[in-house]
């Protein structure tokens, strides 16, 4: 990530400082007293020390946004950030501001990192700018607050799936269910290759999987057999099927996110069937490329006036740095 501009603020103890240190040297100069000029030479040296200090304290710091990650629209998400400081010496009380979320850190030894999470809502599907992105320290007193301006390049900006929740009933079907049955595709199919779990049968496990040099005494892992169980529903949802094609794009990508977030949450098998691809699992395997996939599905929906207004002004940033 590229740092923007640096911002200087005087903090309220930094303002409450300020003005003490006037007062002082206002008296200072009415009465001459030797002690209060003393007094407001420290208290002047300690504000252009705290504003040094500060800036020293962000050196060689780095924010980077971890990749591949997957919000939900119209929901508070955690974006997550990785600070990692480069100097040999601790990183003391780092504050990192995106939007109106806020974020400390206290301290981070010297060449180790740190990740820090940050709330944000998007407001639509699709891969939307966020907020500003700052960090910034007061550190050692307080008083001055210098900040760095982070940006981020749009490739590393995280993806925004479907919010979810649309009424299953107008629809008169769960996507496409299909019980399970003793015929083909039904009861004891093979679908996937899991975990053994402790308690199952050993016939479970597929031996000729497992890799013995990762099995040390006392930490076991075993490749078991996924198997269709009686009652299981499957859930398919085609993008092509004719049964969708009445429903608008958005509406039908947020049907099919409360079908997934169903059959994630009941441990159902499913499928998804995109233009861009396919996806099958059992219950939340493979969650995080359903979503991905629906949340690249195009056209993405537009930006609002105010988000554009701010991208532009973002883009221009980006021009001259």
């Amino acid at each position: 990530m590229k740092r923007k501009r640096r911002e200087v603020r005087l903090s309220r103890p930094g303002k409450v400082f300020v003005g003490l240190t006037l007062a002082l040297g206002f008296a200072a100069v009415n009465t001459g007293n030797n002690v209060l000029f003393l007094l407001v030479s420290m208290m002047l040296s300690l504000m252009v020390l705290s504003g040094f200090v500060a800036m020293a304290n962000i050196w060689r710091v780095d924010v980077v946004l971890q990749p591949q990650q997957i919000l939900t629209a119209e929901q508070s998400g955690d974006v997550l950030l990785r600070v990692r400081n480069g100097r040999p010496w601790p990183l003391w009380l780092l504050e990192l501001r995106l939007g109106a979320s806020r974020q400390t850190v206290t301290r981070i030894g010297g060449r180790q990192e740190a990740l820090v999470a940050l709330r944000w809502c998007p407001d639509r599907r699709g891969q939307p700018l966020l907020p500003l992105l700052q960090m910034g320290s007061a550190f050692p007193f307080s008083f001055v607050w210098r900040g760095l301006q982070v940006n981020i390049p749009d490739a590393d900006l995280p993806w925004v799936a479907p919010a979810g929740g649309e009424d299953m009933a107008m629809t008169q079907n769960s996507g496409e269910q299909l019980p399970s049955s003793d015929q083909a595709g039904g009861q004891g199919d093979f679908l996937w290759i899991r975990n053994w779990r402790s308690g199952e049968s050993l016939h479970q496990i597929i031996w000729r999987r497992v890799d013995w040099s990762r099995n040390l005494p006392g930490i076991m892992h075993f490749p078991g057999r996924e198997q269709e169980k009686i009652g299981q529903e499957q859930v398919l949802l085609d993008w092509e099927s004719p049964f969708w094609l009445a429903f608008p794009p958005e509406q039908r990508l947020r049907i099919f996110r409360a079908a997934l977030d169903k059959a994630w949450n009941l441990g159902w098998s499913w499928q998804l069937l995109m233009p861009a691809g396919s996806k099958s699992g059992q219950g939340s395997a493979q969650r995080e490329d359903a979503l991905r996939m629906l949340a690249q599905h195009l056209p993405l929906p537009p930006s609002s006036a105010a988000t554009e207004e701010r991208g532009g002004w973002l883009r221009h940033w980006r021009f001259w740095q």
